[in-house]
């Protein structure tokens, strides 16, 4: 079972969704109480599109042990239901844990941006660029912030795209 939450995670971006309901499937059968294990479920049902049950199985991981990364996943749930206040929260509470988290650190990014504040949406995204400096998304989202109407700075935009 050890590191198989891990592997669940590739599974998922991947979209390997018969190999993740797979998993899923002999996780729930060996033992469906431990944080590892609702960490693979969230996961399949975050690939199934049912971000409700995801949050609810990363609450219950959060619930067996509380320095997992679940806080950050459950904030790109909450990022996906569209409630980014729950997000804010969660991606807070992920940088709490772990401040090098470059996850959390741009799903705050991404909320504020969603909440229309590029200001603060560019601060989290410098964060996580120091975190993860050679990931074009990060930079990517940074830009787009540059070029918001509230910003419309143009020449930083162009910067973040060299």
């Amino acid at each position: 079972m050890e590191d198989m939450d891990l592997y669940s995670y590739v599974l998922y971006a991947k979209e390997a969704c018969a190999a993740l309901s797979y998993l899923a499937h002999k996780v729930v059968l060996t033992d469906k109480y431990r944080p590892e294990s609702c960490c693979i479920i969230s996961n399949y049902y975050n690939l199934k599109g049912q971000h409700e049950k995801a949050v609810m199985y990363f609450r219950r991981a959060l619930k067996l042990n509380k320095y997992l990364s679940a806080w950050t996943l459950m904030g790109h749930e909450y990022v996906e239901m569209k409630n980014t206040h729950a997000a804010i929260d969660a991606y807070r509470r992920a940088v709490d844990i772990n401040p090098c988290d470059y996850r959390a650190w741009y799903g705050l990014g991404q909320a504020y941006e969603m909440m229309g504040m590029p200001f603060y949406a560019l601060y989290y995204f410098r964060k996580s660029i120091f975190f993860l400096p050679n990931d074009s998304r990060l930079w990517i989202a940074m830009a787009k912030c540059y070029q918001t109407e509230q910003l419309y700075m143009l020449e930083e935009a162009i910067k973040c795209y060299n």
